[in-house]
């Protein structure tokens, strides 16, 4: 009996190798933890800057909430005060084991023109309140250090006949994954051929080798019903260029699908595990319904 328990404690602890070695997808959403700051202030891109006075605030967070509210006047409607400026700052630790990783942070929505700064150094800006964005900062991380993401927001450009909102309105996630990898909103997934027995769909799916070396990559699509149940997958492959991205399209086949629309909104989802060397090295989930839509003269 001691023996098969030693045995079997031995092949478990041969297989913790190659179980840590598949890397997953790890999304973070920076939700606590912030600083804020109402109107200009210079140095607060600075890593080193003291920001210990600043109040704390959450994100989604806006400033004009605090008010106050700005009355009828000059023909103009009653809002809040909404245009200015102002900066967010916030002291962030990451493992040492997301080193040699690649590391987006994804901003679903800031008000407005937004430059983002990663330890004191300027990480990218974006010159609109309402899309989503993202920024690749893995050259601007420090391991073993504290890193310190700065963000000056500035709605004194932006105009509005609606109250348009001031500051990160929505989530900031960051994102770490694997080198090799689907790109960031990197599934495009099309039903071309709807029939009542079958529908074809199509996956388009966009792979980022961030390696020094070309790769030979696998995409493994699996489908799965509103209720869990697998019903086709595929496989495809390809080389992907060092420090390059590439498109890679595939079609499965759905038999007997249920259609989506406004009664019965049937999903279903796709995994896409990306392979490398016959290595998993990134899953990536969408979801998506199989529909039509028909213009005709009636």
């Amino acid at each position: 009996m001691r023996f098969r328990t030693f045995v079997l404690l031995l092949a478990l602890l041969m297989t913790i190798p190659q179980l840590l070695s598949a890397q997953e997808r790890i999304t973070t959403t920076l939700q606590n933890g912030w600083k804020f700051f109402k109107g200009e202030n210079d140095p607060a891109f600075q890593k080193s800057f003291d920001d210990s006075e600043w109040p704390d605030v959450t994100l989604p967070h806006d400033w004009a909430i605090a008010g106050p509210f700005i009355k009828n006047g000059n023909g103009d409607t009653g809002k809040l005060p909404w245009r200015g400026e102002g900066w967010y700052r916030k002291h962030l630790d990451i493992p040492d084991t997301y080193e040699g990783n690649t590391i987006y942070l994804l901003f679903d929505g800031i008000m407005a023109f937004p430059s983002v700064f990663i330890n004191g150094r300027p990480a990218g800006k974006w010159d609109y309140g309402y899309n989503s964005f993202y920024l690749d900062v893995t050259k601007f991380i420090e391991f073993h250090d504290e890193n310190v993401i700065a963000i000056h927001v500035d709605t004194r450009k932006h105009d509005s006949r609606w109250y348009p909102g001031a500051g990160i309105y929505r989530k900031i996630q960051m994102i770490t994954v694997n080198p090799v990898h689907v790109d960031i909103w990197g599934t495009y997934i099309t039903t071309p051929i709807i029939k009542s027995h079958y529908a074809d769909v199509r996956i388009a799916t966009m792979v980022n080798n961030r390696q020094e070396t070309d790769g030979r990559i696998q995409l493994e699509h699996i489908v799965y019903n509103s209720v869990k149940n697998k019903v086709c997958e595929g496989k495809v492959s390809t080389k992907v260029a060092a420090k390059q991205k590439a498109r890679i399209e595939t079609t499965l086949t759905i038999q007997q699908p249920r259609r989506w629309d406004i009664d019965q909104p049937n999903l279903y989802t796709v995994v896409t595990n990306v392979y490398r060397d016959d290595q998993i090295v990134d899953t990536y989930t969408s979801v998506f319904g199989i529909r039509d839509i028909r213009l005709t003269p009636d």
